[in-house]
Order: structure tokens, then C-alpha cells, then sequence
């Protein structure tokens, strides 16, 4: 096994220890930064001068009503309003920092007599106000319309007197602005009505006379005239039409008995007519007599005989007096039928009349709507003016200033106190001093790892190249030991043991992170070193005739694409260098079609094992670089029992034959039909990971299992970011 060095001070490395013994040896520098930032600190509050901050905080009340709001004199909504636009709280801080605001301040409380404005007086009134505009903060509080003044001063005194006077000067602002504002708006309002009122009285006016001139007339429930007419018309003729229709059947009835002799006394108007009701009396009379002398009277006798002729005569004048009834009734239909026609004529007359109105009636809601507008802006006004003169009669302010809290003051200095903050510069103090520090250690120490490295990078080279002398003997006493040596039958010479090692870190790795590398891998691997895909390929073709057929397995973990991206570079630059290359892929799932540019087809070794194609339709030429590819097929039930098939080395021996080189891919080389196909297939099985996973534990396993193959070398590739994407014109 090759000699190799494992650094165990690495550049930059910083033990907990060291850290600790390099601020033990720094004291004095930690201890000298923590007095200079307590010195600054004195020196910046010695120089400084005091300042004293006392505030009040204000409330804006709005007590104005909507009656009195003129921007919403047509609104009908009653929700209240704050401050309108030219009042809401944003003005008002506005107006507080304003220069007329400080000027009726100055007029109060005179800045020229200031013992603190005194620097200023001889630079002018503008710099008067600057200063005292620097000095004052307006603050507002959230969802409230409470604003806080502060203001900053060189005493307590002076900080609370300036305070009480800048609110008291607003306040009084305010009130007179309120004043104004209410003495506008009654005058304004007054007009307004005036005006209204006139306007409406020509409206009303005019809607009267339009109606005499057009007879439009009202009645009941504020209904047309003309309406009622026609509503009690159509009433009064759907009335007699029930009537004449009843007639009609009374008579139909009568007349019915009458023609079959049927029983007068079921109709009703035969019953309630008195002439008939006396008849039947008689009859009945009548008929009483005849029974008592028909008991000793024979009926041939005179006196039944007067009788019965009298009974008949009354039975003949009942039914003349109801044949009389009949012909009143018809009248009384005919009467009807005349009332009718007569309603009808009428309502049409009516409906033409309610015709010519209707234009005559737009133009009078025209001019109803109008005069209701006007009313309505009238009794708002009028509202709004009542309002505005009892305020200005009673002294009322519309929008008042409420002073909820006086500036009292201030007992100590505004800002963070001082033992805080002498307390905060001294721990910044440790912090900067623990920095210095650390890095006065850091760079002690690396200038020792460097001399101590580069005696062992010299040490290191002259080991190798002593080392390199002997390493075909080394491989000669590997072969004899193990008793493998797979040469052809011709002679030439094969994979004798060969373990393979290809290392291509990413372009940023320094020299040392690299040499760090190749020693652990070496450490485990006796093997051969690249540093890119052209020197692997290289060193592939040395221990390899290129006439003599070789299966070369690439195989990643769990799907990582970088075994794609090996085999398509690796495969194009065997391609260009002379040897007729076969890319094999064992996976179903392939995705060599995203990593190569071929036209698509479903079919694969499977399949023509299967025949269900010919080798010529299932081959894929990649149009990037010329080689070929071939899939693993449809068949996919049956793939694991078809690789490690008798039929599947005969197809090999077939491949042999045409190629000079096969690439054989696998995403999981642990697979059990995989690593079969390896023990009695492959060459060389070449694990393929990401430099960043060169620490893995999943690829550790898969190195030891790979140990244990009787029928196939192994070897190693470390892909960088950089290097996944072999370009082969700049190649």
C-alpha cells in the first residue's frame, strides 16, 4: 500500500482551547479596549450638553354635527366625522411644526430673552425658529385623536414652560378658527334659505296651475280623479254582468217548469212573488174542502163538481202569474244587457281620456320630483341654519381642543441613563477587545500551520515519486497474490486487479483541500489518481488495448444524475479518441434522453431479445457526440431475470463484436440482478458520487460492497459542479 500523509492541523482550524490561551495572552489588549470605550463615553457626556424633554398630549374633539357639515349638505347618512380635510389630525401636526405657529409662540413667550436662544439671536429670526423646530416633536397615537407635544430643552424649566405655551397658543387657535368658521356658515346658510324658499313657493306654484290647466285632479289616497273613475267603471260593469247573468237563469228556469209542467215552487223568484203565495192558499183551501166532502159526497155531485172547477181556475192563474214573472225577468235582462253596453261605452271614453294624460303626467312628476329636491335641500339648510345660529348665540365651539395631560417638569435627563449606558459601551468594549484578540491568535497560528505544511507538501512529493517507481511491481504482487489475471486468449493485456481511483474536485477546491483528499481516499484504495475525465480516460486506455473489448460499469446512488452526466462525457470522449463506444442503461426509468440529444424511441435490449425488434431499430444515435445508446426495453416484468440470462452474454459476445468499448449503467449497483451481472459481465465498476458526498455514509457502504466482487476491479469518481458537462469542441 502507498505511503501517504493525513495533515491533522488543518489551515484555519481553531480549537476551543486555543481560543481561550490566545485571550489569556491578549489581556492587556481586551482590558486597554474596554478603558478607551469608557474614556470616549466620559469625554462624549463631558462635551455634551444636558437636555431635558417635557410633553402634553392634546385631545381633538369633533362635535360637529352633519346638519353643519357642508361638504355633505345632500347626504342623508348620519354617521358622524371626525375631522374633515382641512381639519384631520395629519394637518394639525402640520400646523404645529409650522414657522406661523412658532411666530405666535415668539409673540407669547419672546425666544430673544431665552438664555438658550441667545447663540441664535445674531444669526436672525430664521435661526431662531430652526432651532426651535429641532427642539419640538408632534407625535400622533394610533386609532385615537390624541396628539403628544414635546419639546427639548437645556432646563426643566424652560422644556414644560415652552410646552403649556405652544398648546395653550393651538388651543386658543383653534377656538377662533371655530368661531369663524360657524359665522361664515350662518351667513352662508341664511342666503341659502332665502334663495330656497323662493324657488320653492314658484314650484308649487307651478305644479298647482299645471294641474287646473290640464285637469289633473286628486282624490282619495293621493290617487288620480281620473283613476277612481275608471277603477269604479270597471267595478260597476263587472257587476251588472254578474246580475244579467243571474237574471238569465232565473228566467231559463221558470220558462223550463213552465214548458214540462214541472213544479213551480222550486224556483225562487215563484216562491217569493205574494200574488202566487195567495193562490196556493187558495188551492190549498180549496183542496181541504174537496177531501172532507168527497167522504159523503159522490163526485158527480154538483158541489165537488163547483169545486174542482174553482181549484183549477186558481191552478191556471199561478201559472199565468208565473209566465208573468218569466216576462219580467226578460225584461230585466234586456235592462241589463242596455247598462252594460252603456258602462262600456263609457270606460272607453274613460281609457282614452287616462290616454292623453299619461304624457300630461310625465311632465308633472318632472316637475313634482324637482320641487321635492328642492324641498328636501330646503329643510336641510333650514335644519343647518338653526343649528348655526344657536352656536353662534350660545358661544358654542364647533371643534374644541382639549388639553388631557399639562407638561410638568421633567426631573432627570431625556434619553438612556447614563449608568446604562456606561454599562453597554463597557460590555462593547470586551466584545471588540475578544475580536482584536482572536484575530492576533488566528494569524499567530496560521503563520506556524503554513511552515509546518509546507515541510509536509515537501516531505509528501518525494515520497510519491520515489513511490511511482515501484507501482507496476506493486500490481504485478497484487495479480500473484490474488491469482486472478484475466488476458485474453490472444495476449493482451486486461483489468489485472486494476483499482481505480478518479477524483474531480470543483474548480474552487485549493491544492491542500485536494491533496487532503487524495489521501483518505488513498488510505483505503490501492489506486491510480485523475484529475479530470481526460486523464481517467487516459489511464482507462492504458490498462486497456483498445482491441480488446472491455465492459466499463457506471453506476450512481439512489438516482443522483451525476452517474448520467459521467457516462455521456466519458462515452464521448472514448468516442474521440478512436474507440467505437456502446452506451448500455440496465434502468427502466432512463434519463438519458434528458441528458443527451436523441430522437425518442421506447424499445431496448429487451426487446430484441424478445424479437420484437431488430438491432438497428432499438440502437439511439446521440447527435451530440455519435455514440450509441440502447435502453433497457418494454419488457420491463421480466428485466431482472433477462440481465443475468444466458441470452443476455451471448448478446454481449454478439456486442463485442461491433463495439470496442461498452458503458454499462446502473442508478443502484447494490441492486442483487445488478451486482450478478457485475460478478460475470463487467470489467470495471466505477461508483460515481458529488464531491460534496464524498463523506457519506451511504457511499462508504456501497465502497466496502464492491470490495467483495470476485468478477469486476472498482474504482471511484468524485464529480465537482463544474465539471458535469464535458465540452467536446473546446476539448
Amino acid at each position: 500500500m502507498t505511503n501517504n500523509i493525513i495533515y491533522q492541523n488543518e489551515l484555519n482550524d481553531f480549537t476551543p482551547q486555543e481560543f481561550f490561551v490566545g485571550l489569556l495572552k491578549n489581556w492587556l489588549v481586551i482590558f486597554s479596549s474596554i478603558t478607551l470605550t469608557l474614556v470616549f463615553t466620559l469625554l462624549f457626556y463631558m462635551s455634551n450638553v444636558p437636555s431635558f424633554t417635557s410633553s402634553a398630549r392634546m385631545l381633538i374633539e369633533d362635535r360637529k354635527s352633519a346638519l353643519t357639515n357642508f361638504s355633505n349638505a345632500n347626504s342623508s347618512s348620519n354617521q358622524s366625522i371626525s375631522v374633515d380635510a382641512t381639519r384631520n389630525l395629519t394637518n394639525q401636526v402640520q400646523y404645529l411644526k409650522s414657522l406661523e405657529m412658532a411666530k405666535k409662540v415668539d409673540e407669547v413667550i419672546r425666544f430673544s430673552s431665552l438664555l438658550e436662544f441667545n447663540d441664535r439671536v445674531a444669526a436672525g429670526q430664521s435661526a431662531i425658529f430652526q432651532h426651535f423646530a429641532n427642539n419640538l416633536k408632534i407625535g400622533l397615537f394610533a386609532d385615537s385623536n390624541v396628539i403628544e407635544v414635546s419639546y427639548s430643552a437645556e432646563t426643566p424649566e424652560l422644556a414644560a414652560r415652552m410646552v403649556n405655551v405652544i398648546t395653550e397658543v393651538y388651543k386658543q387657535q383653534k377656538a377662533n378658527e371655530d368661531t369663524l368658521v360657524n359665522d361664515t356658515a350662518s351667513d352662508w346658510l341664511g342666503d341659502k334659505v332665502k334663495e330656497l324658499q323662493d324657488s320653492q313657493r314658484k314650484m308649487d306654484a307651478k305644479i298647482v296651475q299645471y294641474r287646473i290647466d290640464n285637469g289633473i285632479f286628486v282624490g282619495q289616497n293621493n290617487q288620480k280623479l281620473l283613476s277612481e273613475q275608471l277603477t269604479a267603471l270597471t267595478s260597476n260593469i263587472t257587476i251588472a254582468s254578474v246580475e244579467q247573468a243571474e237574471t238569465v237563469a232565473r228566467a231559463d228556469l221558470i220558462a223550463s217548469l213552465l214548458g214540462r209542467n214541472g213544479n213551480l215552487d222550486s224556483a225562487r223568484d215563484v216562491l217569493n212573488s205574494a200574488l202566487i203565495q195567495q193562490y196556493r192558499q187558495q188551492v190549498l183551501s180549496l183542496q181541504r174542502r174537496i177531501a172532507e166532502l168527497s167522504e159523503t159526497l159522490l163526485p158527480s155531485h154538483p158541489k165537488l163538481l163547483s169545486l174542482n172547477a174553482e181549484l183549477g181556475n186558481v191552478n191556471q192563474q199561478i201559472v199565468s202569474e208565473a209566465r208573468n214573472l218569466m216576462l219580467a225577468l226578460r225584461n230585466e235582462v234586456e235592462i241589463s244587457a242596455q247598462r252594460e253596453t252603456s258602462l262600456k261605452d263609457q270606460l272607453k271614453h274613460l281609457k282614452t281620456r287616462e290616454a292623453g294624460s299619461l304624457l300630461q303626467e310625465v311632465e308633472l312628476n318632472s316637475l313634482v320630483r324637482e320641487s321635492e329636491a328642492n324641498r328636501s335641500l330646503l329643510e336641510s339648510y333650514l335644519a343647518k341654519f338653526k343649528e348655526a345660529d344657536v352656536r353662534s348665540n350660545a358661544a358654542l365651539e364647533s371643534s374644541q381642543v382639549h388639553i388631557i395631560s399639562q407638561a410638568v417638569v421633567p426631573l432627570r435627563q431625556s434619553g438612556i441613563a447614563r449608568n446604562m449606558i456606561f454599562a453597554i459601551m463597557a460590555v462593547v468594549g470586551f466584545i471588540l477587545g475578544i475580536v482584536i484578540a482572536t484575530f492576533r491568535t488566528l494569524r499567530q497560528s496560521n503563520k506556524q500551520q503554513r511552515k509546518a505544511i509546507k515541510t509536509e507538501l515537501k516531505a509528501e512529493t518525494k515520497k510519491e515519486s520515489s513511490g511511482s517507481a515501484s507501482f507496476s511491481q506493486i500490481k504485478s504482487d497484487k495479480n500473484s497474490k490474488s491469482g486472478k489475471n484475466r488476458r485474453g486468449t490472444n495476449g493482451k493485456i486486461g483489468f489485472d486487479d486494476l483499482s481505480f481511483m478518479a477524483a474531480i474536485p470543483q474548480s474552487g477546491a485549493n491544492n491542500r483541500e485536494k491533496n487532503i483528499l487524495k489521501n483518505d481516499i488513498l488510505s483505503h484504495l490501492e489506486s491510480d489518481y485523475a484529475h479530470s475525465f481526460v486523464d481517467l480516460i487516459d489511464n482507462l486506455m492504458v490498462q486497456s488495448d483498445n482491441e480488446f473489448q472491455k465492459h466499463f460499469m457506471i453506476s450512481g446512488l439512489d438516482d443522483d444524475s451525476e452517474s448520467y452526466e459521467a457516462i455521456l462525457n466519458l462515452g464521448r470522449i472514448l468516442d474521440m479518441k478512436g474507440a467505437k463506444t456502446l452506451v448500455m442503461d440496465l434502468d427502466v426509468e432512463s434519463q438519458l434522453f434528458s441528458k443527451s440529444m436523441v430522437e425518442k424511441t421506447n424499445f431496448g435490449f429487451s426487446d430484441i431479445l424478445a424479437n420484437r425488434c431488430y438491432f438497428e431499430d432499438c440502437i439511439i444515435d446521440d447527435t451530440k457526440s455519435g455514440l450509441n445508446i440502447l435502453l433497457a426495453g418494454t419488457d420491463v416484468d421480466k428485466l431482472s431475470d433477462i440481465i443475468v440470462s444466458d441470452e443476455m452474454a451471448e448478446f454481449l459476445d454478439d456486442l463485442d463484436q461491433m463495439y470496442d468499448v461498452i458503458l454499462i449503467h446502473s442508478n443502484d449497483v447494490l441492486q442483487k440482478h445488478v451486482t450478478d451481472f457485475i460478478d460475470s459481465q463487467v470489467d470495471l465498476t466505477l461508483l460515481v458520487a458529488d464531491w460534496e458526498d464524498r463523506a457519506n455514509e451511504q457511499l462508504q457502504t456501497a465502497l466496502s460492497a464492491l470490495k467483495d466482487f470476485q468478477g469486476s476491479d472498482f474504482g471511484l469518481l468524485l464529480m465537482g459542479a463544474d465539471m458535469k458537462e464535458f465540452d467536446r469542441v473546446a476539448s
